[in-house]
């Protein structure tokens, strides 16, 4: 029984919409923080989906859920977060989304960052595995702009 409810409780939380880059944010912010404290509580004594979890990362993932569990304290929506805290909320259901699926490169990282010549700041949201590629591909250009030279300079 008490499997099931995790499981469904599992379900629930892969199901979650994410902030993207369109500014969309999760959608009951109190039902997600009480599956949380459920899931800190599970985590906290080794059952259900955390009992084959090495200590190491049940505790970091524990410190992760105290953190949403303390920024969400109180708040009745995503839009109650300051901005700061909203990315930061993201960031942190996301990592314990990856933590429980392990699906390191499908966990989402936002940041916001402002538009040269801009004052506003945009949230922009891209999965470990974009990030990855994007940063290889900056680094390939690089690399042959250095091998180029002379002759890249029209390019």
């Amino acid at each position: 029984m008490r499997l099931n409810a995790a499981l469904v409780l599992f379900a629930a939380l892969l199901a979650l919409p994410v902030a993207r880059a369109n500014d969309t944010a999760p959608a009951d912010l109190p039902a997600i923080r009480a599956q949380q404290v459920e899931f800190r509580q599970e985590a906290l004594a080794k059952q259900g989906l955390f009992k084959d979890v090495d200590e190491k990362q049940r505790q970091e993932l524990v410190a992760k859920q105290t953190r949403f569990i303390d920024l969400t304290e109180g708040k009745q929506a995503f839009a109650d977060l300051s901005p700061a805290d909203q990315v930061e909320t993201v960031n942190t259901l996301e990592w314990i989304k990856a933590a429980i699926t392990r699906a390191e490169d499908e966990r989402l990282v936002c940041e916001r960052t402002k538009v040269v010549g801009s004052n506003r700041s945009t949230r922009v949201c891209r999965t470990v595995a974009e990030r990855r590629a994007e940063r290889a591909e900056a680094e390939k250009a690089m690399e042959e702009r250095k091998m180029c030279g002379a002759a890249c300079k029209g390019n």
